[in-house]
């Protein structure tokens, strides 16, 4: 997968690596092309296990899952754009 935006960034995102952390991250530090690659393999997998808890008998047990593995993505991807 590639990164689909391919224009100019807004004034949310810095073109800065370095950008100063914030918990509510008014402006996203720019990501190193390492670190693009990586968000593209997690998002690439959790897809895959999205697909495989969909052929599941719908349930609140499969809608739990589906919970469970937007927030594992969620914090996956905000450890991975962090300020280090």
């Amino acid at each position: 997968m590639t990164n689909v935006f391919e224009g100019q960034p807004d004034k949310r995102q810095s073109d800065d690596v370095n950008e100063p952390l914030s918990r509510f991250r008014p402006r996203y530090r720019a990501l190193t092309e390492q670190e693009k690659a990586q968000h593209d393999e997690l998002k690439e997998a959790y897809a895959i296990v999205e697909s495989l808890i969909i052929k599941l008998p719908v349930s609140r047990y499969r809608a739990l899952a589906m919970t469970a593995l937007e927030a594992s993505c969620m914090w996956a991807v905000k450890e991975l754009t962090a300020n280090k």
